[in-house]
């Protein structure tokens, strides 16, 4: 027993440890694994292992020869029913349907959902024609989880208990995930340490010390408790975590925290390596494990001081991470957590597992929610705190990390480091605005369009895209990510916050969808619309606007270092009325053609005479109402851009259309080829997401 302790007292033993295990995650992340499906398959049996409903629509999780995705949109509200009456974790199903790859928006930046799932080792999703019940579940273990989550309803106070007692958070209204975000409190709603600690602590009933058998104990809740929840990387980091500590705590083996944090960390990457790309795992865990080293041997100040030490913390160490991944940081945040992390963690989250066992107190936990709910919505709206920085290499994050760490560990010039991540975070503010650039962006929206240009600290957005809902039945609606959401996070992302113009060429839902999401998160100065008369769309977007104006042909602006002209005509038709933008910058000379059709590009080239156009915005996503051989051969266009989705129901860009430009020897830019297309004018350089 001795030798063992000694043994455990050693350091070397986990810095090996942990050095072994970041070796084998390195590798581990870098093994290309395929799917055992052939893609072909229309026919597929699985396991249910998780379902989520949202409106009509159901997804699926099953355990076939691999992980797969299934998505079913149900026709009646009564099958939707009849469905969530009979369909049971760990039934196995057949479906029938397709199989397709995951897409994604190949953006700059962007999230990318084929690269969540490939660490989930899933690499198709089914989009299932019809289903049926082959088995039911027979399992204990999931008639236990069936039990747990039937018994929870499905209102706001619900929402909370399967949030904080499962870890399901897609109950959660979006605006309202949004609004946590922005204040710097969606941490709290992470199943993890927290939960974790109140079962720990009322196991012990705040003993001070563990022995074996209540230790046992622990062990067998927990593990019960893992059993029954959703899987995420943050409860299995913080389940790991508890168990090392309880373990170090009852025999008294008296390894420092430091090495049972390596511990720690080597057993959950020899777990999943892909934990290492978690957003929730990598919040969890840098801050856990800074605030289990930072205060271990901090003498207590008092409540309030210490709360605000620990929050003041958390947020300097989150603060890479949430400039990497979102682009903006709230140092008000500091403050709100002094406020929220004891409402949650002492009322909200505690009442939330009393109203699973007993319902009837529902009420009391609603009372509280209101309250909670009421002031995130106000401190929100009113928009405060915010500091949104331009994303950069990842080295300029770990030097973040250096100073941070510094300042907190390194006992000497404390203030020093502390000017120095000032300093870091004012170079990253400024460094955008002091070199700006002047560059055309070609966004993926998917179906639809969208191009930013940016001159001398001066921007501007033409279209927005966007994704007409066509479900009008309550039961039928959800709430759906957004191509305005990415698009907003894309400009954070530039270090963008304000709009010089929006400019709507005409008002298709492919193109003018997302302005009013835009407008609610970017500061917009003006809108232009072309001359026609405004549809529904465009008539909220007018009225939800302070300076807005319509451009008629002649119009001219200009933003930095580009100019602009109005060339198109209006017409009773809305695509042949999209307005024509003719730009110059330098030598080069651009041709923004909307969803122009022949018929608009008959009078441009009646009235206009232009020649060699530079970069040409393909009219109508490629379609072979624009574009004509005549138009293609008069302006002789260098680059070509066509903004179109991927597998859309139009077949754009249409083939006849490609063959002219081909035959023009026109360059050609596809976003659903090449993804995100950007021209440095400064530099003279052309990036796509996809590098050719």
């Amino acid at each position: 027993m001795i030798k063992l302790r000694k043994i455990l007292l050693s350091k070397y033993i986990y810095i090996t440890l942990f050095i072994i295990s970041l070796i084998y995650l390195v590798i581990y992340i870098n093994i290309d694994f395929t799917s055992k499906f052939e893609g072909s398959e229309t026919k597929v049996d699985g396991e249910v292992l998780s379902i989520k409903y949202q409106g009509n629509k159901m997804t699926l999780t099953l355990k076939t020869k691999e992980k797969l995705i299934a998505t079913y949109y149900f026709d009646t509200e009564e099958e939707l029913n009849k469905t969530k009456k009979e369909l049971s974790l760990g039934d196995t199903l057949t479906l029938e349907g397709e199989l397709k790859s995951p897409i994604s928006s190949k953006n700059f930046y962007g999230f990318s959902y084929p690269t969540y799932l490939k660490y989930q080792k899933i690499f198709y999703i089914m989009k299932v024609s019809d289903f049926s019940i082959k088995t039911k579940n027979s399992n204990i273990l999931n008639s236990i989880r069936n039990t747990v989550r039937s018994s929870i309803n499905n209102d706001k106070v619900g929402s909370y208990i399967r949030v904080f007692f499962l870890g399901d958070d897609t109950s959660f209204d979006a605006t309202l995930e949004e609004d946590f975000r922005d204040l710097g409190i969606s941490h709290l709603f992470a199943l993890s340490g927290t939960q974790i600690s109140f079962l720990i602590s009322i196991i012990t009933m705040r003993s001070k010390s563990l022995n074996i058998k209540k230790f046992l104990f622990i062990v067998c809740v927990l593990v019960s408790y893992y059993l029954i929840i959703e899987d995420c990387g943050a409860i299995d980091r913080a389940l790991v975590f508890s168990l090392v500590f309880s373990i170090n705590k009852t025999f008294n083996l008296n390894i420092l925290p430091f090495f049972l944090i390596l511990l720690s960390l080597s057993i959950l990457f020899f777990i999943n390596p892909y934990y290492i790309y978690d957003v929730g795992f990598q919040y969890s865990t840098v801050i856990s494990c800074t605030l289990i080293l930072y205060m271990n041997n901090k003498k207590s100040r008092g409540k309030i001081i210490d709360l605000l030490e620990v929050s003041w913390v958390s947020f300097l160490v989150s603060l890479p991470i949430s400039l990497y991944h979102f682009s903006y940081i709230n140092p008000f945040s500091i403050l709100y957590n002094l406020f929220y992390v004891p409402f949650i963690n002492v009322i909200i989250f505690p009442l939330s597992m009393i109203c699973f066992f007993i319902p009837h107190l529902s009420f009391i936990l609603e009372f509280f929610i209101n309250i909670f709910e009421g002031s995130v919505s106000f401190l929100s709206s009113i928009n405060i705190g915010y500091i949104t920085l331009a994303r950069f290499n990842l080295f300029y994050y770990l030097l973040y990390y250096v100073l941070i760490f510094s300042y907190l560990f390194i006992k000497v010039k404390k203030k020093i480091f502390l000017l120095l991540i000032l300093l870091m975070v004012v170079i990253h503010f400024s460094y955008p605005k002091i070199f700006p650039k002047d560059a055309l962006y070609m966004i993926d929206v998917g179906q639809g369009d969208s191009f930013l240009i940016t001159s001398n600290n001066r921007n501007m957005l033409i279209d927005t895209g966007g994704v007409m809902s066509y479900y009008t039945e309550e039961w039928m609606q959800y709430d759906k990510k957004s191509s305005g959401t990415y698009l907003v996070t894309f400009l954070n992302q530039l270090g963008i916050t304000k709009l010089d113009y929006l400019i709507l060429t005409h008002g298709d839902y492919d193109h003018a969808g997302e302005a009013l999401t835009i407008m609610d998160k970017i500061d917009v100065e003006t809108i232009l619309f072309n001359g026609n008369d405004f549809n529904t769309l465009e008539k909220k977007i007018w009225n939800n606007s302070t300076s807005h104006y319509k451009l008629t042909e002649g119009d001219s602006f200009s933003l930095g270092n580009f100019n602009f002209l109005v060339i198109s005509n209006t017409y009773s038709d809305e695509n042949d009325s999209s307005l024509v933008l003719y730009s110059t910058i330098s030598d080069k000379k651009l041709l923004f053609m909307g969803d122009a059709s022949i018929k608009s590009e008959e009078y441009i080239l009646n009235n206009y005479n232009l020649k060699d156009i530079t970069i040409l915005k393909v009219g109508h996503h490629g379609s072979r109402t624009s574009s004509s051989e005549k138009f293609i051969d008069n302006i002789n266009p260098i680059y070509a851009l066509i903004s179109a989705g991927v597998n859309n129901k139009f077949n754009h860009p249409h083939g006849e259309v490609v063959e002219r430009l081909e035959k023009n020897k026109s360059i050609i830019f596809n976003t659903q080829i090449d993804g995100m297309v950007m021209f440095d004018f400064n530099s003279d350089k052309i990036k796509t997401f996809i590098k050719k």
